[in-house]
């Protein structure tokens, strides 16, 4: 298997570059490790300039001639020699220092592994499993030797690990755990310990488990063991950067998967955050000590803060957003700007500081070559200022200032300190007594009526919490007191708000984060008092708080392609269906929130939420039809046509949406009507289990409903309708295009004609949306009679009124869809126009939302200005009636005066009167 390579993008050359002539000078002033080498090995100085990688040729040839561990020093020092020099001498970027520095490491301990594994081997035998396969040792780097970013002097980072325990089968046989230890321990030799030519890499081992009071080395399975039962945060920190960088790389790409779930939690993981504060105040009170203050790494401002600001992201995210999921920092900061977590001009200045930062540790380093991170005084702190192009010592020292300023001020402003205990003793004090007073509410009828705090604290005596989540609790409640105190909720908001604190008590990292921003809890309060929708979203997913945090919440509504692209990143990233799904769930809850808040601020307007749910539903669709037709083609095969035969086509599918989905006029509880149309062939499947085409597609169909359907920790997708389909309930789920257009044509009622007027392609292949399109134009532009058509839609809006009216649930009369003139009767007019003008006026097929339709119609006479204007207006008030009466339930609506919309309908229709 091979390397796993680190994309770097600090793609940054130093802002000079020394003359040819003055280079030999410059680097001796700057670097006395260079200058000593050169002074030992002067036919070294040929071809420094030139870029050249470390190569395993180069080393064999070394350790031929010099042996394994005089050979690794001579090789290293000579590869650093050319790192060094270019590095001082403006000619290689940052990514080239770091990718040649990481590669001579890898290489390396690459060359001592295998020395000494074969030399064991040949004592003991092949290390073997407990299945009998050979066994080697794999190798997982660290720190920056993981993210592929080594400086100078970088100690390497690793944890030594094996697939398999057993025995190995020489007779002197080792047990395996034996064997790679003492492998392991002969490469930390070879490459530590220091002889006549010096050092090779230092090895720090001190991040495997149990630290240095643990095995030096480790077999998946208790490495597995280990991180599931005794795994900190400190460590899922530390494994960020993970990632194989010698020996058997497939088992290492194992452990990586191994561990993703303990390093990553799947939601946006705030249980995290104490631990990272106390890091951060670690990262912080280290900074402080006075032997901190030149030191370009721990100090304040330093390397550190940078690092551990983009770990922090990919911790807290990693889980959900999986492109932060890389040991680049590079990449890292990258995905974090992508996803809009950071500002790009906030990246911007985070890369440059670090670059700056980086580039003056090389400096720092150069000089003898060993591993400090402090600006030296002195003659030293001169040549450190000239290898960083410096005018003198005061220029540079203004340089670092500026640039360690931006740093500690960017990081106390990102990353928030651990908040202080509640100053307020009052709401403390309170909470300690209503604590006290529960223990004497035993019984539901001492309750006091009508008291939302009371009952909650009867409810919460109830619940079992463990220590940590009541010491959270503790914090919380009175945060939430004074809050209530100073936004006063009526009593269903209140117990709306104890609902949800009684469903994250025992998820008590939901009230670390309502504790840790504290404009997400007063945003919480608001939309609970608000909305009812919300407040009921938010208590069964409680995840949702999370969009809580983000300050856009209610400004930033995904549409179009960027929700395509969010779908695209779910089925890209998670692994298998059910995880897949999970996070389709996901983004439809969180993406239908922001839709709501937008809404409820007055920044939507009814008809572009409807369209943003519209938007969602076929970006959704789109997603469940790649999976489904993914596990059918596992299954079964594929339609890939006929190399031989060029007039052959491949079967194809397309999802096609009628009512409100093929209209883009979703409501927030809409089910989706959908008809699921394919391209009929001769032939099977080719797959082990070959079907015909409508076997295969109905399979297909199938398992898109059932994933639509299926209910996940996150709800389920949607409700969906087929009975549009050709024949209803008793047709076939999908149909051929033929036999479409047939029934179409033929056999279709005039309420299946106002159907298709509204029907829009949403998914799957584009031939499928030629021909479906083709149809639909075909069928509408028939000839028909104006006068019939308005018989025809007049008796099924009577119909309509009589089947609602027999439903005691829906009052005809008031709501904003079944009323004269309401929404119904405005789309009837709408359809009634398409059709009747179709044939001549083709244009008006365009439109399937009835807004656009109306317009058309406008253009074309069959509508006047006023009218249009009338059937307009009283839609969009109705709509927005009908969305706020979904959010707001329960508070009066003002509603809107339909009587002019009626008065259109019977012009146009006829009187509704039996």
């Amino acid at each position: 298997m091979p390397r796993t390579r680190i994309k770097n993008g600090w793609n940054i050359l130093p802002p000079v570059t020394i003359p040819a002539g003055e280079r030999l000078e410059h680097v001796r002033y700057c670097s006395d490790f260079a200058a000593g080498l050169l002074d030992r090995y002067p036919g070294w100085i040929e071809g420094l300039d030139e870029p050249c990688a470390p190569e395993i040729t180069r080393f064999s040839s070394v350790a031929k001639k010099h042996g394994l561990d005089d050979g690794l020093r001579i090789f290293r020092n000579r590869e650093m020699l050319r790192i060094v020099w270019r590095d001082l001498c403006g000619l290689a970027t940052l990514k080239e220092t770091f990718s040649s520095l990481t590669s001579l490491a890898e290489l390396c301990l690459q060359a001592a592994i295998e020395e000494h594994h074969r030399r064991l081997e040949e004592k003991h035998g092949t290390p073997r499993g407990e299945d009998g396969s050979p066994q080697r040792l794999f190798v997982i780097g660290l720190g920056k030797f993981g993210g592929g970013e080594l400086n100078l002097s970088s100690d390497i980072d690793v944890i030594f690990c094996y697939p398999q325990p057993g025995t190995c089968d020489g007779r002197h046989g080792l047990a395996n755990d034996q064997f790679f230890t003492r492998l392991a321990r002969a490469v930390i030799s070879s490459l530590s310990e220091i002889t006549g030519e010096g050092f090779c890499f230092r090895v720090d081992t001190r991040l495997r488990p149990f630290g240095n009071s643990g095995p030096l080395t480790s077999s998946l399975a208790s490495l597995e063991q280990y991180y599931q039962r005794e795994g900190r945060d400190w460590e899922r920190y530390a494994l960020i950067k993970a990632r194989p960088v010698a020996g058997d790389f497939e088992a290492g790409a194992r452990f990586i998967a191994d561990i993703r779930p303990f390093v990553y939690r799947r939601y946006i993981d705030y249980s995290s955050v104490e631990a990272l504060q106390e890091m951060h105040a670690n990262v912080q009170d280290d900074a402080r000590r006075k032997d901190r203050l030149d030191d370009i790494k721990r100090g304040p401002g330093g390397i550190r803060e940078i690092e551990f600001l983009a770990q922090c992201f990919q911790i807290l995210r990693g889980g959900r957003e999986t492109s932060l999921q890389t040991s680049s920092l590079d990449g890292a900061l990258r995905v974090i700007g992508k996803l809009g977590l950071l500002e790009s001009q906030t990246i911007q200045e985070i890369r440059h500081d670090y670059t700056f930062l980086r580039f003056l540790e090389n400096r720092i380093q150069a000089l003898r070559d060993q591993q400090t991170h402090q600006v030296p005084g002195g003659e030293d702190r001169e040549r450190v200022a000239r290898a960083m192009y410096e005018t003198d010592v005061e220029s540079l020292e203004k340089s670092l200032s500026r640039t360690r300023k931006r740093v500690s001020r960017r990081f106390r402003d990102i990353f928030p300190s651990r908040p202080a205990p509640s100053s307020n003793q009052q709401w403390a004090e309170l909470w300690r007594r209503l604590q006290v007073d529960r223990q004497g509410i035993d019984q539901p009828t001492q309750v006091p009526e009508n008291n939302p705090l009371a009952t909650f604290m009867h409810r919460l005596g109830r619940v079992v919490l463990s220590q940590r989540a009541r010491l959270r609790l503790d914090r919380f409640m009175p945060e939430l007191l004074d809050r209530l105190d100073q936004t006063p909720l009526d009593d269903d908001s209140l117990n709306r708000v104890f609902d949800l604190v009684l469903a994250i008590c025992r998820r008590s990292a939901y009230l670390v984060l309502l504790v840790q921003h504290p404009k997400a809890l007063d945003r919480m309060l608001e939309l609970f008092d608000g909305s009812e929708w919300v407040a009921a979203k938010v208590i069964r997913f409680p995840a949702l708080l999370d969009e809580l945090i983000d300050p856009a919440l209610g400004r930033q509504i995904p549409v179009g392609e960027e929700l395509q692209r969010s779908v695209d990143r779910v089925l890209a990233a998670a692994q298998g269906t059910e995880a897949v799904l999970e996070g389709l769930n996901y983004l439809k809850l969180a993406t239908e929130l922001r839709i709501a808040v937008s809404q409820l601020k007055g920044k939507l307007g009814a008809e572009d939420a409807q369209a943003a749910l519209a938007d969602l539903a076929t970006a959704v669709l789109r997603g469940v039809l790649r999976i489904a037709a993914r596990e059918i083609e596992l299954r079964h095969g594929g339609f890939n046509g006929d190399a031989s035969d060029p007039g052959r086509h491949h079967a194809t599918m397309g999802i096609i949406g009628y009512g409100t989905l093929g209209a883009a006029e979703l409501g927030y509880n809409s089910d989706l009507d959908i008809v699921f149309l394919f391209e009929a062939i001769a032939g099977e499947s080719d797959g082990d289990r070959p079907l015909p085409p409508e076997r295969y597609y109905a399979r297909m169909a199938q398992r898109v409903l059932s994933f639509l359907t299926v209910m996940t920790p996150s709800g389920r997708l949607y409700e969906v309708d087929t009975r549009l389909r050709p024949n209803g309930r008793a047709g076939s789920l999908v149909s051929s295009i033929s036999a479409f257009r047939e029934y179409q044509l033929n056999q279709a009622w005039t309420w299946e004609l106002q159907a298709l007027t509204r029907a829009r392609y949403i998914a799957g292949d584009q031939d499928v949306a030629v021909q479906f399109y083709r149809i639909r134009q075909e069928v509408l532009c028939s000839q028909r009679e104006e006068s019939q058509l308005a018989s025809d839609l007049l008796e099924m809006r009577k119909k309509m009124n009589r089947e609602h009216l027999a439903d005691n649930h829906i009052d005809t009369m008031r709501s904003p869809k079944y009323r004269p003139g309401g929404l119904v009767d405005i789309e009837f007019v709408a359809q009634l126009g398409v059709l009747a003008s179709a044939r001549l006026y083709p244009r008006v097929l365009q439109a399937t939302g009835t807004l656009a339709q109306l317009n058309e119609l406008m253009s074309i006479g069959w509508l006047t200005k006023q009218e249009v204007s009338i059937l307009k207006s009283t839609a969009i008030a109705l709509r927005q009636q009908r969305l706020m009466a979904s959010l707001i339930q329960g508070k009066s609506i003002e509603a809107a005066d339909t009587s002019k919309a009626a008065e259109i309908f019977e012009r146009k229709l006829g009187s509704r009167r039996e």
